[in-house]
């Protein structure tokens, strides 16, 4: 199981390089925003990785472990929902 975790985590972080390095390549001064549910997705993958991954290394048993890294998913996707990109990009 803690391969599921490590896959969870590494295609988060893919995603997140990814998307921090297409920033970069924007013209002109225009910004690529991240929706709220690509942020979301990202946010999701990252934490229940973590999550899985340091309750399966700490020793827990494999379903407190995916409990774990369910409820950090899910902690992880309403904050990502609820925040929006620093510098207020999200204003009108």
């Amino acid at each position: 199981m803690r391969w599921v975790f490590a896959t969870s985590l590494l295609l988060g972080l893919l995603a997140l390089i990814g998307w921090v390095m297409m920033q970069g390549t924007t013209g002109s001064g225009s910004r690529t925003r991240m929706s709220t549910r690509a942020r979301q997705t990202v946010a999701v993958a990252v934490a229940f990785g973590m999550g899985g991954l340091s309750a399966a290394y700490a020793g827990w048993t494999i379903w407190l472990a995916a409990l774990a890294a369910v409820v950090a998913a899910v902690l992880a996707a309403w904050f990502a929902g609820t925040t929006g990109p620093p510098g207020g990009e999200d204003r009108g």
